[in-house]
């Protein structure tokens, strides 16, 4: 291969770094004290015998979705590794993080939930507060009904009742992917924390719920539902829950 080749994007567009990423197994380190370039095994560098190399940045992310998603089902969330996704695929674990970040945004992804919250919520916040409400559920609805082919919401409602670990993996996506996004950017906006977290989660519970009437047990009319049609009714009750009045929390030395 010529060293001229053009380099390596990922599935963002964005650059690979030009240096590969060295592989975290354990090898020798060349420059470790006691051994020489000439004596020390060299680190392995890019994929892995079996990897999908040269097939290009898309083919590697879907390779290490595969993998994910195989691992989550067969495992659960909780004996999942981002090291034992990265072997399954015959990637370096840092490209595994460099795709997808933590494990909560990997199951989402290999679940075809298709919200990266981090990136998406925060700008459909980051407008006029007063408005989010319905570009809140348009953004959820639209990703959420694109997500065809693979593990759907009604398979993961299987996994959800017959693994231990799958409550786990859903409470950390929903919390990860929705609830922290989304009360960072209320605090941003001036809501308290605390009332910001509470808001924050009373939103996602309403768009959870919603999704497993639409995708799970697919009850009429919702399931058939435009998105439009949703947004209009159901954007005000998540814009009430972001900016609306709320009773206020009865704790023991208040009664």
């Amino acid at each position: 291969m010529s060293d001229a080749a053009a380099p390596r994007r990922s599935h963002s567009g964005q650059p690979l770094p030009a240096t590969p990423i060295p592989q975290d197994t354990g090898d020798v380190d060349p420059a470790a004290p006691g051994t020489s370039s000439a004596s020390a095994p060299a680190r392995r560098r890019g994929p892995r015998s079996g990897s999908r190399a040269g097939t290009g940045a898309e083919t590697t992310r879907d390779a290490i979705l595969d993998a994910a998603r195989t691992s989550f089902l067969a495992k659960g969330f909780a004996k999942t590794t981002i090291r034992g996704v990265a072997r399954a695929a015959g990637v370096d674990p840092a490209l595994v993080s460099y795709y997808f970040g933590s494990k909560g945004d990997l199951f989402g992804a290999s679940m075809n939930l298709r919200i990266r919250a981090s990136e998406e919520i925060a700008k459909v916040i980051s407008g006029d507060i007063r408005t989010a409400g319905p570009r809140l559920v348009r953004l959820a609805m639209t990703a959420w009904d694109d997500s065809s082919g693979g593990v759907t919401f009604r398979s993961l409602l299987r996994w959800v009742s017959t693994d231990d670990g799958a409550p786990e993996a859903v409470q950390t996506y929903a919390t990860e992917q929705i609830a922290v996004p989304v009360a960072q950017a209320l605090e941003q906006a001036g809501v308290l924390g605390p009332d910001a977290r509470e808001r924050a989660t009373l939103a996602g519970s309403q768009l959870v719920g919603l999704a497993m009437i639409r995708y799970v047990f697919q009850v009429e009319p919702l399931a058939s539902a435009p998105v439009d049609h949703l947004v209009e009714v159901v954007g005000p009750t998540i814009q009430h829950y972001l900016t609306g009045p709320l009773l206020r929390r009865q704790t023991p030395e208040s009664r």
